[in-house]
């Protein structure tokens, strides 16, 4: 069979059989010369050396021998094997892999990877190059170590080492929000590292246990959000300053932010993993109903919900009665009133009108049956005595008005045409009908809500008197309501 050799070159040897003895002498090769163009045979390969002379620039140099490369025939290439392969990947200084392992390992004597052996791999791992970073990392994982490594980091050891990932092209990182977007600090959504199913299954828990990390710290600092909106809503001095705040905020971390693809098939196991470790956000629930129970108290009102404590002292005649009475609540609102009244009576029957410092006046009718007492106010209450003895009662009162259920026990002395008597007692507030209604009806304005004749662009001038009085109550006067007009008109 014939030979394709190439011009100028020497014939490759062909290995010779070890039984047929050694191979026949070479002959002597001849000097080496450069062959023409019109010489070269046409199955040559050589590297391109640009345009023919007659095309090329007489400014450009000519290539040197290690641009131009080397110069091989169909027949070497094929011998070689094919193409140049490329250069290897990058590989880890055998000393270094060997001290991270040393790290790592566990023995009789080194029976636990401490903070000083995770604080030394982490120094070691960082000096690498990014090549031989990822592959130090894949041999690690592949002895067994890289989980050891990451089981012995804490919370901050752990997100070191994902930024050192990071920064060695690793790992990539899903950016959060710059900082708290609220005045009252609502939390900003953290960094979540992405957690790819083309990383090293030991890196993969890390990545999600550092999600864990930072998804529970976002509730925690959620928390503290809600506990801060409540403070400032106690220090709200009018429903106005209270619906400036604003309705509070809600914390949701949607499973997204790790990154996950849809195919990974460890998705749910890290999703499930991850919402387990995080918890759950805490309700707003609590926040909205001190909301409601602060705005009632602005409004004049008492909380739903609370339960009271009250002691009234109180002294005088048949015919006039003064009397003193104070109350502490659940929500620590306390309350101190004194009252006046005069009596009208007429065999069982007595008609009772008092008036407190507050300017509130209250009419009561009383039937007394002996034993029991029955009376009715004019602010709802009804209530029924029953009496101990000559001088104590225990009584319970029912004011459907106010949606309030009263209990205690009161004693009277009498002498020489005076009387002085003590009460003790409690009370539970429920949900007025009122509230009730409110509560369902889509037309009701909260007090987040701005009223409707500054939605309708009303002047406070423009206004009743009748509106104007009850909007001032709620902390409006002139200068604001104008103030809200001009934002109101700016924002549209």
């Amino acid at each position: 069979m014939p030979r394709i050799d190439s011009s100028g070159s020497p014939s490759l040897p062909i290995e010779a059989d070890p039984a047929s003895g050694p191979p026949p002498a070479a002959p002597k090769a001849a000097e080496p010369r450069t062959p023409s163009p019109a010489t070269r045979k046409s199955n040559e390969v050589r590297a391109f050396d640009g345009p023919s002379a007659r095309r090329a620039d007489a400014r450009a140099p000519s290539p040197t021998p290690s641009e131009s490369g080397p110069s091989l025939s169909a027949g070497e290439l094929a011998l070689l094997g094919g193409p140049l392969r490329q250069p290897a990947p990058a590989e880890v200084p055998q000393g270094v892999l060997e001290g991270i392992r040393s790290h790592l390992t566990r023995s009789l004597t080194d029976w636990t990877v401490s903070a000083e052996d995770v604080r030394a791999v982490h120094g070691a791992l960082g000096a690498l190059s990014p090549g031989a970073y990822r592959a130090a990392l894949e041999k690690l994982q592949q002895d067994g170590l890289l989980g050891a490594y990451v089981k012995a980091q804490d919370a901050g050891s752990r997100l070191a080492f994902l930024e050192q990932a990071e920064s060695k092209g690793v790992l990539q990182r899903g950016k959060g929000e710059a900082g708290p977007v609220d005045a009252l600090g609502y939390p900003a959504v953290p960094d979540f590292f992405v957690n790819d199913r083309r990383l090293p299954p030991a890196m993969r828990d890390a990545v999600n246990a550092h999600a864990i990390d930072v998804g529970a710290g976002f509730y925690k600092a959620h928390a503290e959000y809600l506990d801060r909106y409540a403070s400032a809503v106690d220090q709200a001095q009018s429903r106005r300053e209270l619906g400036a705040l604003g309705p509070p905020r809600a914390a949701q971390l949607s499973e997204s932010l790790l990154g996950l693809e849809w195919k990974d098939p460890a998705r749910e196991d890290f999703e499930a993993a991850w919402k387990a470790g995080i918890g759950r956000p805490e309700s707003l629930n609590r926040t909205l109903q001190h909301v409601s129970a602060r705005e009632r108290e602005l409004s004049g009102e008492r909380a739903a919900g609370t339960v009271r404590l009250h002691g009234k002292v109180a002294a005088g005649t048949e015919a006039s009665q003064w009397s003193v009475k104070g109350s502490l609540d659940a929500r620590g609102q306390r309350e101190l009133k004194g009252e006046a009244g005069v009596a009208v009576r007429q065999g069982p029957v007595k008609l009772e009108l008092t008036r407190d410092t507050g300017g509130k006046t209250e009419a009561t009718l009383k039937l007394d049956l002996g034993l029991v007492e029955l009376s009715a106010s004019s602010e709802g209450a009804q209530r029924v005595a029953m009496g101990i003895g000559k001088a104590f009662q225990v009584h319970a009162t029912l004011n459907t008005k106010k949606a309030e259920l009263e209990g205690g026990v009161s004693a009277k002395v009498r002498a020489d045409g005076d009387q002085a008597g003590i009460e003790a007692g409690f009370s539970m507030k429920g949900l007025t009908a009122e509230r009730a209604r409110q509560a369902v009806d889509p037309g009701h304005r909260g007090v987040f809500q701005l009223p409707a004749e500054l939605e309708a662009r009303t002047a406070w001038d423009a206004l009743p008197a009748p509106a104007r009085a009850a909007y001032a109550k709620d902390g409006w006067d002139r200068e604001a309501w104008t103030q809200a007009l001009s934002r109101s008109g700016s924002s549209r």
